[in-house]
């Protein structure tokens, strides 16, 4: 008989945490084993697609519910009506409204942190209600030791740390670049310095274009492409203006097949103020690229970079160090190389096939 697993979560928007719970919900319903349900808040019109077979149910589809208080009764009705083995629920906000809604019940709740709990739950009242929810959790997953480290006593004791896993269409783009970076970084000159995520503030691609704007006349057959969409977007494109660089820097939106569109990029950059583990590092190394990241709370980026080896790690919002990093790279194309060579190694410390069966021995422990 197959094991039951619900996974919770707010939406399926287009970040990195929807998309790894998407990813192990797939592979997990895809084994007999398991028998998968997702469950929603929320369904909006820019979601990633679910796979087919998953099986998803959205609380707001029920016009009945107007307050907090439905909405803890409605996952409490849905919960009880699937009667999962495990409830899985991925960012902390989700956490606590699961922990309360199924108060007193025998469900086991296994809380997977995404995000950075040092800026989100650092103090007051919401540590104290997350601390107090995470105490009705059987696990709590983190992405990275430095996660865990926010917690101690009894909490840490309950925490476990499963990366992130590589995603298939990386993969396949990874396998087919035969040659390391036969398209990229081997390139003497000419080229695109890259970045991807959604344009919020705390990503910080403000970093990236004061950086280039400074050396940008010394490497006019160089252009920087940022691929995300979001809320930040008119302010970029104002400080885009202000640098006389719509020429030389773009905003082309979301990409439906980023790995081919950066693919052949000489370099990627990750500016962000703080990340969990971020996805999108993690795919620019798949693909052989050389990376530059910042080493920013709560220290996923230093997790999977070891600097100078396979990518280089820079101080949050420094954009000296960014330049003279970008310099170095646009310069010297044997670094390059090196440095994405190494970074491909990620292949294999995060395969997909690996990272499923570490959660597959977490739920069938608890």
């Amino acid at each position: 008989m197959s094991k039951k697993i619900l996974f919770y979560i707010h939406s399926l928007n287009k970040g990195g945490a929807e998309k790894v719970l998407i990813t192990i919900a797939d592979q997990l319903n895809k084994d007999p084993s398991y028998d998968v349900v997702i469950l929603t808040d929320t369904k909006d019109e820019l979601e990633y697609a679910l796979p087919e077979g998953l099986k998803r149910i959205v609380i707001d589809e029920d016009k009945s519910i107007s307050s907090p208080i439905d909405r803890l009764k409605a996952i409490r009705k849905h919960v009880q009506k699937e009667d999962p083995g495990n409830v899985i629920v991925f960012m902390l906000s989700s956490v606590i409204r699961a922990v309360i809604s199924l108060k007193f019940t025998r469900y086991k709740i296994i809380a997977a942190v995404r995000s950075n709990p040092y800026d989100d739950y650092s103090r007051g009242r919401n540590r104290l209600l997350l601390m107090y929810c995470l105490r009705d959790c059987c696990k709590i997953v983190c992405q990275t030791k430095y996660q865990a480290d926010f917690f101690d006593g009894r909490l840490r004791e309950k925490c476990t740390v499963i990366s992130n896993p590589i995603f298939k269409e990386f993969e396949k783009k990874a396998n087919e670049l035969v040659d390391i970076r036969k398209a990229g970084s081997d390139k003497k000159t000419g080229g695109n310095i890259v970045a991807t995520g959604r344009l919020f503030d705390y990503k910080n691609h403000r970093l990236l274009i004061d950086a280039f704007s400074d050396i940008a006349d010394n490497y006019k057959d160089v252009n920087v492409v940022i691929y995300g969409e979001g809320p930040y977007r008119a302010e970029l494109e104002k400080l885009i203006d202000s640098k006389n660089l719509k020429d030389r820097i773009f905003l082309p939106g979301d990409s439906k097949h980023v790995e081919q569109d950066i693919a052949d990029a000489l370099i990627y950059v990750l500016p962000s103020d703080t990340e969990g583990l971020p996805n999108a590092l993690m795919e620019a190394m798949a693909l052989g690229l050389p990376v530059i990241s910042t080493d920013c709370p709560c220290g996923g980026p230093k997790s999977i970079i070891d600097n100078d080896v396979n990518g280089i790690l820079i101080p949050v919002n420094d954009k000296d160090k960014l330049k003279e990093s970008i310099k170095r790279l646009l310069d010297d194309s044997t670094v390059r190389l090196r440095l994405g060579k190494e970074a491909r190694n990620i292949l294999k410390t995060n395969e997909l096939g690996r990272i499923v069966e570490n959660w597959k021995e977490l739920i069938n422990e608890v």
